[in-house]
């Protein structure tokens, strides 16, 4: 049992630590509960994953289950880093609406009504070739690597993950597409995910 190892570790020691946790496992194929509140070691040295609120397990799954196929809103904000964008949003004649002015085409063959969309920030894409639609950068953070942009879509604040090449201001209009395929659907009374395969 590992309880929160790495709280009290500086952030270059604590990856260190965590690759040297995973080569311990690797290498003695020991069963091990690893408790802790930092999804990021969670989703590195973990084969399964229980996500728990307030003592109850929300999901069980693969680092990428529980990344790609949220079972609700909780583990869909808790896992991810940033977290995943939840929308609200109106499903009818095949589009998905955000507002009276935004509405893009949609893939899945869902009933009418209201929904949650959760949309990871690396699903937003940059398209200046065919962008289903054009947002006003609101805040731009660069980290290197990534570049992560913040926009309002609806009554809602998202961000995207874009190549930190992209030089893009704040109130400058980005053109963006949504891989849909990405998208997850919530019931916004239960907060649970609507399945769609």
């Amino acid at each position: 049992l590992f309880d929160e190892p790495l709280s009290n570790l500086d952030a270059k020691l604590r990856v260190e630590m965590r690759a040297e946790i995973k080569k311990l496992h690797q290498a003695t194929q020991a069963s091990i509960v690893y408790v802790t509140h930092d999804q990021i070691e969670a989703m590195t040295l973990a084969t399964k994953i229980v996500v728990l609120k307030d003592g109850i397990a929300q999901q069980i799954g693969t680092p990428a289950e529980i990344y790609k196929t949220p079972a609700n809103t909780f583990v869909a904000d808790f896992m991810g880093s940033p977290a995943m964008n939840l929308i609200s949003a109106t499903l009818s004649d095949n589009k998905i609406k955000f507002s009276d002015a935004l509405a893009v085409q949609s893939e899945q063959p869902l009933p009418a009504g209201e929904y949650i969309l959760g949309l990871r920030p690396e699903a937003i894409k940059y398209d200046d070739s065919h962008p289903m639609l054009q947002l006003e950068a609101k805040m731009v953070e660069h980290s290197g690597a990534d570049c992560f942009v913040s926009f309002d879509l609806g009554d809602k604040r998202i961000t995207a993950r874009f190549e930190g090449s992209l030089s893009i201001e704040v109130g400058q209009q980005v053109p963006v597409s949504f891989a849909l395929n990405a998208l997850c659907y919530f019931d916004p009374k239960t907060g649970h995910r609507v399945p769609t395969d």
